[in-house]
């Protein structure tokens, strides 16, 4: 059935206008069959409108599916209204009864809710008593986390779905899939159950995303963490150092009580490099002329290298946040350059030095050999990697900035998998706050620009509810 281009023409509108259903309906099947589907739909909402026509609302959500997410959805919604008007349509397995709910389970799976689904699926394949249905049932059920019935009864529905229909169901895989999920079952090992759990994620749902921003966090972004050790209190001694959000975090921590230090020339040093000769000027004092000179510069009033080097030798929880990739490097030596902050000055340079996107491995390095120079320091310390959802705010790479942030980010995101994961080392955890404001915040809204129009600058609000999501996962206390 192809859709007609053409406006409703005037006897259609009279006909509905005047409101004559057997009318209507004549009019909607003689649509139907000369494939007029935009007419055909036009007569089906207008009898859809009686509640009690089941048929023409049925008949009027097929129309409209046409595959789109947004139709699917819309779909799905009237043929559920139909089974919540009418609930005495699971006590009669008539064929026209079971095709309604199948529809409804189909459409749920498609575009969620899963748990509806699994539980239309479970409705309509004991209406149906068909192989068909109970192996979606099966399907649906391991759509859905961390509730261990679901995978015996996935197990157990796919095994009825073989019972009843061997020729299309009883195959090599289903076989290895029922063994390998029942020996996973038989498990005494709660351990390893909870790992196996742990590597199952599942996509938020909308309402978790719209919902209490913390429980979004500690349930669905953070949560491989919920098994840390808690390892604050109000006597905790933190340290932020890294880019701007380093100091969005240690403001939220202060105004919730704790004692937290930040570096605030890091503001300005937002990349590794920038990090890394910092680090070399505290632990020697000299850096090449133009950054020691630099970083001079940019120490606030009454800091010096052995105040620095104090607080963070009396640190008990040091969180380093990454900032971005590029970086400006002398086109003839390719050493690091640490340019002024000021936007024509950042033009002029990127004529006269190279400004490249950093790899991963640079960073990578750059970042332990911070965190050993703080080690040494304070060996006991917590390490907390972040990466701040602060944008870029002008690329002299790429055309698009959007683009340029969306490398520089993704390079800043695989560092910290990396640094944390894989370097072996003790006492480290990463914090997702770009994941909080990237997804959260691309599904719920409001997370940038919220408190000063600046497309930029992090909503004050939502940092403090991400720091809250922290102090309420680690908070010995």
């Amino acid at each position: 059935m192809t859709d007609s281009i053409q406006p409703l023409d005037a006897n259609l509108l009279q006909l509905l206008e005047a409101g004559n259903r057997d009318a209507i309906r004549e009019a909607a099947t003689r649509f139907i069959g000369e494939n007029r589907r935009v007419e055909a739909i036009a007569c089906f909402k207008k009898l859809a409108e009686e509640k009690n026509d089941l048929d023409s609302r049925f008949i009027y959500a097929q129309l409209i599916d046409d595959g789109s997410h947004k139709q699917l959805a819309i779909a799905r919604d009237l043929a559920l209204s139909i089974l919540d008007d009418y609930p005495v349509l699971f006590e009669d397995n008539a064929d026209a009864n079971c095709f309604l709910v199948r529809y409804a389970a189909q459409r749920c799976s498609y575009v969620g809710p899963q748990e509806k689904a699994a539980e239309l699926y479970r409705k309509v394949a004991s209406m149906s008593n068909s192989a068909d249905d109970y192996y979606h049932l099966s399907e649906s059920l391991s759509h859905i986390n961390n509730v261990a019935n679901n995978l015996a009864d996935s197990i157990s529905a796919l095994e009825k779905a073989i019972s009843l229909d061997p020729a299309t169901y009883d195959t090599e895989t289903n076989r290895e899939t029922i063994k390998i999920g029942k020996a996973g079952l038989a498990s005494t090992n709660a351990e390893v159950a909870v790992q196996k759990r742990k590597k199952i994620g599942r996509y938020p749902l909308t309402e978790d995303f719209l919902g209490n921003l913390p429980d979004l966090i500690k349930n669905h972004i953070a949560f491989d963490l919920r098994n840390e050790k808690k390892f604050i209190s109000k006597s905790t001694r933190f340290f932020t150092m890294g880019s701007c959000f380093a100091r969005n975090i240690s403001v939220s921590l202060n105004k919730n009580g704790f004692n937290s230090t930040h570096m605030e020339i890091s503001e300005y040093i937002n990349t590794t490099f920038a990090n890394k000769a910092f680090v070399d000027w505290l632990s020697t004092g000299k850096v090449d002329g133009a950054i020691g000179d630099r970083i001079q510069e940019l120490l606030p009033p009454g800091w010096n290298a052995e105040n620095t080097l104090e607080k963070i030798t009396n640190t008990d929880v040091f969180i380093l946040t990454l900032g971005v990739a590029p970086a400006f490097f002398d086109r003839a030596t390719g050493d690091f350059v640490l340019p002024r902050p000021t936007a024509l000055n950042s033009r002029v340079l990127a004529e006269k030095y190279e400004y490249r996107t950093t790899s991963v491995q640079e960073n990578v390095d750059n970042v332990l050999y911070l965190i050993n120079f703080i080690r040494r320091l304070s060996p006991d310390v917590k390490l907390v990697v972040t990466v701040s959802p602060v944008p870029l705010i002008a690329s002299f790479e790429f055309e698009s900035c959007i683009a340029a942030d969306c490398l520089s980010k993704s390079t800043m995101r695989l560092v910290a998998h990396q640094v944390v994961n894989q370097s072996g080392l003790k006492d480290i955890i990463y914090w997702p706050s770009f994941e909080v404001f990237r997804w959260a915040g691309s599904n719920a809204g409001n997370f940038y620009a919220a408190d000063d129009g600046a497309a930029w600058h992090v909503s004050e609000e939502k940092v403090n509810g991400t720091i809250g999501a922290f102090i309420d996962m680690f908070n010995a206390e």
